[in-house]
C-alpha cells in the first residue's frame, strides 16, 4: 500500500469484475461472508457475557481482573480476525503494536487500557454480529436464487409445481426519450410489462439458466466488493495503519477545494 494513494491500488478493476467467476478470490471472500455469521455470534455472546459479568463487580474489585481478561480476550480474537481477513479477503492487515506485553503488571494493564487498538478491536468484534447476519442472508439468498435458475434445465419438466417467475403484481418498465425540434417535441416511449414467466419448454429453461448465470455473475462481483470493503474496515480497526483515513481525508479536502473554485 503506497503512502500517497493507499486505497486506489486495491480498488477493483474492470478486468477483475469481468473475470470474477473464474478467479478464486470472490469464492474465498464468499467463504468469509459465510463464516462471519457464526463467528459474529460467538464473538458477541462471549464478549457480552464477559462484560456483563465484569462491569457490575468493578466496585468490589473482583471485576477489575475480569475486565482485563475481557480486553485480553478481545485482543486475542482480533489476532484471529487479522489472519482470517488476510487469508480469505486478501487484504493485508498488519499487526498493531502490543505494548502491554512488556513491563510490570501495572504498566501492562495501563498500556492495555490506553491502547487505541484495544478498543477498536473490541468495537470491530461487536460489529461482526450485524455484518455477519447481513452477509449470511445476502449470500444464501442470492446464491440459492442464482444456482436454482442455472439448474432449471435439469428439473423444469419434473418439478411437482410450475417453474418460472411469478411476481405478486405485474412488473412494468417504461422508457421514454424526447428531443426538442423547433416548436415540436419528437420522441418515443416504450413500455414493457411482465406478469409471469412459466417455464414449460427446454428453450425457456435455457433462457432461465442464462438469467441465473447473469445473477451469479452479479452476485460474485457484489461479494467481491463487499469483501474488499470489509477488508478495508478491518485494516482500519485491527491495525495501527491510519493511512487510509489520511488518504480519504486528503481526497475529500481536494474535492472540496475544487468545488469551492
Amino acid at each position: 500500500m503506497s503512502a500517497g494513494h493507499p486505497l486506489r491500488e486495491r480498488l477493483p478493476t474492470l478486468r477483475s469484475l469481468l473475470l470474477a467467476p473464474v478467479r478464486p478470490r470472490p469464492y474465498l471472500r464468499a467463504l468469509y461472508l459465510f463464516v462471519a455469521f457464526p463467528l459474529g455470534i460467538v464473538y458477541f455472546v462471549v464478549l457480552v457475557t464477559g462484560v456483563t459479568a465484569a462491569v457490575p463487580t468493578v466496585l468490589v474489585l473482583v471485576g477489575v481482573p475480569l475486565c482485563v481478561g475481557v480486553l485480553l480476550l478481545a485482543r486475542g480474537l482480533g489476532l484471529v480476525e487479522r489472519h482470517l481477513v488476510t487469508a480469505l479477503l486478501g487484504v493485508d492487515v498488519p499487526a498493531p503494536a502490543y505494548g502491554f506485553l512488556e513491563g510490570s503488571v501495572r504498566e501492562r494493564v495501563v498500556a492495555l487500557v490506553v491502547d487505541r487498538s484495544t478498543w477498536t478491536e473490541l468495537l470491530y468484534l461487536f460489529s461482526m454480529f450485524g455484518f455477519g447476519m447481513g452477509s449470511f442472508v445476502f449470500l444464501v439468498t442470492s446464491l440459492a436464487m442464482s444456482l436454482t435458475f442455472v439448474a432449471t434445465p435439469l428439473y423444469y419438466d419434473s418439478a411437482p409445481g410450475r417453474v418460472g417467475i411469478f411476481p405478486g403484481k405485474p412488473i412494468g418498465l417504461t422508457q421514454s426519450l424526447y428531443i426538442p425540434w423547433g416548436d415540436l417535441l419528437v420522441g418515443a416511449e416504450v413500455g414493457l410489462t411482465m406478469s409471469e414467466w412459466a417455464v414449460d419448454s427446454l428453450p425457456d429453461a435455457m433462457a432461465m439458466s442464462l438469467v441465473g448465470f447473469a445473477l451469479l455473475f452479479v452476485t460474485l462481483n457484489l461479494v467481491d466488493g463487499i469483501g474488499w470493503l470489509w477488508g478495508q474496515y478491518a485494516r482500519l480497526m485491527l491495525s495501527d495503519d491510519l493511512r487510509p483515513v489520511a488518504w480519504l481525508r486528503g481526497h475529500l479536502n481536494g474535492v472540496g477545494n475544487t468545488t469551492n473554485r
